[in-house]
């Protein structure tokens, strides 16, 4: 196969992507507000999490910013955002890893493709930015794209997460890490777990009906 022919052959597998990732997001975003509608966030608990959040401005924090509704399930992408199309669920666990926990407060943020948080005016974590509150079973699910490592850098590519309860201050976890990322160093995988138990670096597999990629990440709350 010459240079121009591989050419043409490449460049027809990214527009098969693209059109693929067009036509999941608008089904995808769909689902999750119907999903949304069926759990929202009881005002009480919120108010009673939100105590516990740190304050406004706090590096890497932002349980305070949380809105009057939140879900279990959120969309941190629209569907003319540039990326792959990404799901990550997982389920809460108090302390004994399982148990599940209800009524924690997510919030997490990433980057877009090109490794950037806030553009313009845009919130210093950018526009990939969300919260989630688990239900009574501890479940947590997020619909977004895949980040990108910071612009010439050697990091990772990854979701911040912090979590929030009636009972215990928000804190950092673990951030999610894409396994097969050759960022990805010793002491990172050696580290992983500490904060937030389970294992952070997660395998994506991309769904062959919908193009979408997919990753559990389980939380386990710390004593």
């Amino acid at each position: 196969m010459n240079r121009t022919t591989r050419q043409i052959e490449g460049r027809r597998d990214f527009l098969r992507q693209t059109a693929l990732a067009a036509l999941a997001f608008p089904f995808l975003i769909n689902c999750s507000k119907s999903d949304a509608l069926a759990q929202k966030s009881d005002g009480d608990v919120l108010s009673l999490i939100k105590k516990n959040a740190r304050a406004a401005g706090t590096e890497g924090m932002g349980a305070i910013d949380a809105p009057a509704n939140v879900s279990w399930k959120t969309v941190l992408a629209k569907a003319t955002d540039e990326g792959e199309p990404m799901l990550i669920s997982g389920t809460v666990f108090q302390a004994d890893g399982k148990t599940p926990a209800p009524n924690v407060l997510i919030y997490l943020y990433h980057t877009d493709v090109y490794g950037i948080y806030g553009r313009g005016g845009e919130h210093k974590h950018g526009r990939f930015r969300g919260w989630l509150l688990t239900d009574d079973r501890g479940r947590y699910e997020f619909r977004s794209i895949r980040p990108a490592s910071y612009p010439n850098s050697t990091i990772s590519a990854h979701v911040h997460m912090t979590v929030t309860g009636k009972d215990f201050r928000e804190d950092w976890i673990d951030s999610i890490l894409f396994e097969g990322d050759r960022f990805i160093t010793a002491r990172e995988r050696e580290q992983a777990g500490r904060r937030g138990g389970f294992n952070p670096i997660v395998r994506l597999e991309k769904n062959a009906a919908d193009g979408v990629w997919g990753a559990r990440r389980d939380i386990q709350l710390m004593s």
